[in-house]
Formats: structure tokens, sequence, C-alpha cells
């Protein structure tokens, strides 16, 4: 257990507000700069005083918030073996309650806070509130064990529980999530309404976790255990309305051999490499008559030749109603592609079709998932599927269970999404849709701005001069801050506004996410950000945004307008000399790094030079955002022609083309 409060080098930036190449460069440059008293060589730690005292020393501003400081103290009494064990101390201590009797406090990590340590747990309970303070120090929790612990984003999150309640929305009154890590799934269940919930986690501290941060968020009526729930399920005799689980994936040493005779085993004993059956019938088992499971699950398992036998007893008795591919990125900790399955405990005739939904057109190919889509794509095609009414052929299909049934039981979702060869194909509306996305993209080329050879200087060399952001910065033109996960209330005036994340802000997504911000950290009109250091995605703030504050990994730039154009600034950020000289970008190990703005540099210009080209520049963005949707709807239409070709019911006109 360490004796004193370390940081990385990441967090060196933090602190001192610069990017994590600054830290590498001091480290080379300074031989007083503080050496390593922990880590590793690829993620050496420092003593956190002697970092400050170092900084403070070289005339470098130091910011460490109130959040940072109970961080730091908890990670220097933190034990190794159990990274949760603090932050469920600490929860506890802002709860003012003891530990549940269930949960071990030696297993779970749970100790006596020091008399310090608990003052300032206090006091930034008195400034955040106990809730919205043990949010900030999870948030701070999850990016220094982000490859170890796999949390389930907001938008999945939401997405499964959603399916998990009845027909007409209603959600279920109790949920269980046998595998419930920090706690995220049972925390949406809370949310949609749902007022039961139980949870079991192997690892105690993550038990903890989840039991105080449920409590902490006003639902009182939770039960989560420690415990491996295959070997040893603290549930055995509960039936619920709903299970919700992104379960382990890849387990090897799942329990086979000592539940070789298990009743949970209905639909077969699973493979020994295929843990994610045992997983799906685990949470059949807990479910009551008419109950759903909606489970996160690998792509593989659709179609692996070991699970094949477990998949069709699933499918011949109407258990598996659903199954959704969705987006890249729905995985915190592995870019694997996953699925959803939604069962179902049958109390009445089986269902003789299966749902199929595909939500990769529905991915930019530059913005990433755009979730609100999925969102409604998902649950419309869900919910007209259990109304029997008719379904989207571009993303959905309702496919006959006989059809599945053969040699292989693949279910993956890309493979049925097509159109249904007994159907009828609509060819006139095929058609007009074809010629609308080529009227469209004709339009296109319109839409990019007219240019022409600049004309002559009267200085060449001003033509060319660039001016770093540093001396912009210097200067008064131009303000600079970067996001946090702090929620901190840095003094009285703060108050809750929405809360922009790179998940958020890369898609475009409204946030539903609040936080504290004082004023002068609030987004405006104007301001231009930054993604993950990626200039690439430099862009001025779309309106819906004004007026939030900016989480971790975005970068706000402010210009003062009369001397400096937030169009011409995003513009000439993403291209040109400016990117072409900066250092920004991917980092060591291909992680994005932070802006350095004396590496960073702009064309000088004046105000009305920068507002006309701002205006092309704004006409560019605008192109590219047209030919996203262009893109995405041209892939639609090519694969509604493809379906209705592979099927027969279409037939290609023949014209003079060559090749």
């Amino acid at each position: 257990m360490t004796s004193e409060a370390t940081v990385t080098a990441a967090e060196i930036a933090r602190i001192a507000g610069v990017g994590p190449a600054a830290v590498s460069n001091w480290r080379r440059r300074y031989a007083e700069f503080p050496i390593p008293v922990g880590g590793t060589a690829a993620s050496p730690q420092f003593s956190l005083p002697e970092v400050v005292e170092w900084l403070e020393a070289h005339g470098r501003p130091v910011h460490i918030s109130p959040v940072d400081k109970v961080w730091r103290a908890m990670e220097a009494l933190r034990d190794p073996a159990l990274p949760g064990g603090m932050l469920a101390t600490v929860g506890f201590r802002l709860l003012g309650e003891e530990p549940p009797p269930h949960l071990d406090r030696t297993r779970a990590g749970i100790i006596d806070l020091p008399v310090e340590l608990g003052a300032h747990v206090d006091g930034l309970s008195d400034r955040l509130g106990a809730a919205e303070a043990f949010e900030a120090l999870l948030s701070r929790w999850v990016e220094a064990h982000a490859r170890q612990v796999e949390v389930t984003p907001t938008p999945v999150a939401a997405l499964m529980c959603a399916l998990a309640g009845s027909g007409d929305g209603t959600p279920p009154d109790s949920v269980l999530d046998p595998a419930c890590g920090t706690g995220s799934l049972l925390l949406q269940a809370a949310k949609s309404g749902t007022v039961c919930l139980l949870g079991q986690e192997t690892h105690p501290d993550l038990a903890g976790i989840t039991a105080v941060r449920l409590r902490l968020h006003g639902h009182h009526e939770v039960d989560v255990a420690a415990g491996d729930s295959l070997l040893g399920d603290a549930h055995p005799a509960a039936r619920v309305r709903g299970v919700v689980c992104n379960l382990p994936f890849g387990q090897r040493e799942w329990g086979r051999s000592e539940l070789g005779y298990d009743t949970r085993w209905t639909h077969g004993l699973p493979p020994k490499g295929e843990s994610e059956l045992a997983w799906v019938q685990h949470a059949l088992a807990h479910l009551d008559d008419g109950g759903s499971a909606v489970l996160l699950m690998p792509a593989a398992a659709a179609a692996r030749p070991s699970g094949r036998r477990i998949r069709a007893e699933l499918v011949r008795r109407g258990t598996l109603r659903a199954v959704v591919a969705l987006p890249a990125g729905s995985a915190s900790t592995h870019s694997l592609g996953t699925h959803l399955w939604v069962a179902r405990r049958s109390d009445g005739p089986a269902s003789h079709r299966v749902l199929f939904v595909d939500t990769e057109p529905l991915e930019s190919r530059t913005a990433g998932p755009d979730w609100a889509a999925v969102h409604t794509t998902v649950s419309d095609a869900w919910r007209d599927f259990q109304a029997g009414a008719e379904l989207d052929p571009g993303v959905s299909n309702a496919v006959p269970v006989a059809e599945l049934l053969d040699e292989e039981v693949d279910i993956t979702p890309a493979r049925h999404v097509r159109a249904d060869p007994g159907e009828t194909v609509d060819l006139a509306g095929l058609e007009k849709d074809r010629i609308h996305w080529s009227r469209t993209l004709a339009g296109l080329a319109e839409a990019l701005p007219a240019v022409r050879e600049a004309p002559p200087s009267a200085s060449p060399a001003h033509s060319r001069a660039l001016v770093p952001l540093d001396d912009l910065i210097r200067s008064g033109s131009l303000r600079m801050w970067r996001g946090s996960s702090g929620r901190e209330m840095p003094d009285g005036t703060a108050v809750q506004v929405p809360f922009i994340s790179l998940h958020d802000g890369l898609p475009r997504m409204r946030s539903e996410d609040l936080t504290y911000a004082a004023d002068a950290e609030r987004i405006r009109e104007g301001d231009v950000l930054v993604f993950a250091g990626s200039l690439q995605g430099a862009r001025p703030a779309d309106p819906g945004e004004h007026g939030a504050a900016a989480g971790p990994g975005i970068t706000v730039l402010r210009p003062e307008q009369d001397s400096l154009d937030p169009w011409f600034l995003a513009g000439a950020l993403t291209g040109g000399p400016g990117a072409g000289r900066s250092a920004t970008g991917t980092g060591t190990g291909g992680r994005p790094s932070r802006l350095d703005p004396a590496r960073l540099f702009l064309p000088v210009r004046q105000p009305d030079e920068q507002r006309r080209i701002g205006r092309a520049f704004r006409d560019i963005a605008r192109f590219h955002k047209t030919l996203d949707r262009v893109a995405d709807h041209g892939r639609r239409v090519a694969r509604h022609l493809a379906d209705a070709l592979a099927t027969g019911a279409a037939d290609p006109i023949d014209d003079d083309r060559q090749g």
C-alpha cells in the first residue's frame, strides 16, 4: 500500500495545464525534475508534493481542484489488490451509513478513513452534494482503471433498460444485474423507474461501489452482493421482471466442471468456451413469467459452431426474441463487435419469429455512432415487432424460426436484415428514392465555396506570416481551457448545467448529463471546441451546446471576436500550416494528446479577411455534414436495391453503360 500521494505524467499535465508532451520534455531537459517513486517504466508515478514544489519553483501554474485533492489522498491509501475499496469507503462516508452487513468490509477493501481525509470528504460533500461528489470521484477512478474495468456506456445502458420494459414502455418493477460492475445498468434502470434493484459482482470492491452509488442517488430498495453469480448465486430464489447485464466475455474457467448438473441449463450444458451462453441461461432462470432479459453479448456468440445447439434451443422454444447489432464503440475496454440479445421467459405460445436489427447504417464513418438514431430505430423496431406492425427493411427484419434452424443457426443480424422473398417490394418507391439521392448528390458540388487565386500581397512575407496560439493567448485575443470531469463548485455562484462529454460532442448528440460550472467556464456562442486533441474535429460550438460545461478531452478556445473570427480559427486549425506544424494528434501508444498552444499556428489575416474566409470554412463544414447524410442515405438506397435484386423482386434495366 502506498504511503504518499503520487501522480502519473498525464495527471501532472492536467494539474499544470499542459499537454503530456510537455511533461516528457521537462523530464529530459531538467535534471532536477522529480524522479519516479513508483509505477513502471511505461507508466511511472511521481511524488505529488515534489511535483507541486517543482512546478511552483519554475513559475508554472498549479491547479488542484477540491476533487483532485480528495482523489490524490484516496490514491495514497488504496490497496492495489482492491482498487475500488477506497472509493467504496469514501462513498459510505458520503452516505453517512455503514456498509450493509452482507458486504464483507475486509474483502471489499473498506477501511476506517483517516480523520484528515474524512474532513476533506465532508467538505467536498458540502460543496457538491454527496451524490455529485461521488460521481466526480468515480469519474477519476474510471479514468485511472479504464483498461481493467468494463463500464457500460450511458447510451447503451439506456437502450438496454428500454428494451427490458413492457411493450407500452412501462419499466419493469424489479431488475437484476448479475455482473453489475460499478452499477451503471442498475442506476439507469432506477432512473427509468424500476424500484427493486438486485445485483451481484465477483469483485467485492466493485460490489461496494455499486451498493453505495445507488443509495447515494436515493435508491434504497437495493441488494448488491459480492461473489461469482454462476458459482455462488446470491439471489437463488429471486424472480424478477427484468435482467440487464453487460456480461463477462470469453471466460475459460467459468465453473463448467462444478456445474455440470445445474438446473439452470434448461437449453443445454454450455461448452467450456461458451461462458456467455451460461450467463444467458442464468439470466433466464431469474425471470418471472413474461419477464425480459437484455444482455450485451460478443458478436462471435451469434455464430460460433460450439454454441449452435443452445442457440437452436433458444430459437426453437421462442425464448430468443431479438438480436441487435450495435455500432462499433459500444464497449469501453475493447473494440470487438457487440450484440444485444433480448430473451423472454414465455408465459404463452412460443413466438414464431425473431427480430433482427442492424444499426451499422446509422454509424457515420467520421463522427461515430449516432446514438439518438440508434435508440429510436431499435426501440421503434422492437415496438413494431411486438405489435405485429410493418418493419423498416433497411435496418430490421422479422425472420421465421424455421428459417433460422439450419446447420449453422447463425443469428448474426447482418445475415438476416434483408428483404423477405415473400414480401412485395415497392419498386416505384425504390426508383423515387434512387432519383432523389442522385439529385441530392449532384447538388453537393454547388455547396462547396468557389475560390480563386489569392491576390498578391504588398508584403509577401506578411502573407505567409504565422502567429502561435500562445501569443494570441498572452495578448488576450484568445482564451483556452480544458474541460474536466470535476463537477466541483469553484465558488458559490456555480449552478447545474448540461455536461458535454467526448461521447456526446463528437457525434453532436444532445447530452442529458448535468454538472456544476461557473459562468466563466460555460460554452458560449463563438467558442471553438477541439475533441481529444485532434485538430480535424475542431468546430465552433453548436447552439445546443451553448451554456454547457465541457468534459474531459475537450479543449475550448474562446476568441475575442473583434480580432479573431471563430470559423476562421476552427478552419485554420483543421488544415494548412497551423495543423501541419503542430504536434497534436496521436501521442504515445496511439492515444490522442492534448493541444500544445506553443506549437499551433494561425495565418495572420485582417478581421475582414478572416470573416470572409470564415464564411467559406463554414460552407465547407456544412458540405461535410451534408456529405455524411448523403453517404448514409446512399448506402441505404443501395442496400434496398440489392435486396430487391437478390430476392428476385426486381430486375436491372439494360442500358448502354460499359464495364
